[in-house]
């Protein structure tokens, strides 16, 4: 698997947003929560990722977009690590803290949120069985 996070994997639809909103399950790991569900992608696509750091949090537009790319390397770096269960999704990837991390710290968190989304995973998978 390649390192990488190319353009075909952004989550850009609006129905896609949407659908992830009102019928997605997530998981929160502090300083990330993710909200995903199974949808139908072009053959190929595991998942496309949606990356949201609000206006909320981090008030300086330099501040948001630091963390953003913070995020996506979080993702791209630890793609393999992704739990695969066979099925195409799509992920929106929020930061929830108010303030800027350390990598370290974010790293962590990171790994927690794969961790916490993989159990949650499973379980789901072994109730659909």
């Amino acid at each position: 698997m390649r390192y990488s996070f190319p353009k075909k994997e952004h989550l850009t639809k609006k129905e896609h947003f949407d659908k992830l909103h009102s019928a997605g399950r997530g998981v929160k790991s502090f300083p990330f929560s993710l909200r995903y569900i199974e949808v139908e992608l072009e053959e190929g696509l595991q998942r496309k990722v949606a990356i949201l750091a609000p206006k909320r949090g981090l008030n300086k537009a330099v501040d948001r977009n630091k963390m953003k790319r913070q995020m996506r390397e979080l993702y791209r770096l630890n793609k393999p690590a992704i739990f695969n269960s066979g099925v195409q999704e799509i992920w929106s990837l929020r930061y929830l803290g108010n303030r800027l991390n350390d990598y370290a710290f974010l790293e962590a968190g990171f790994l927690k949120l794969l961790e916490a989304y993989e159990k949650q995973r499973k379980k789901e998978l072994n109730h659909e069985e």
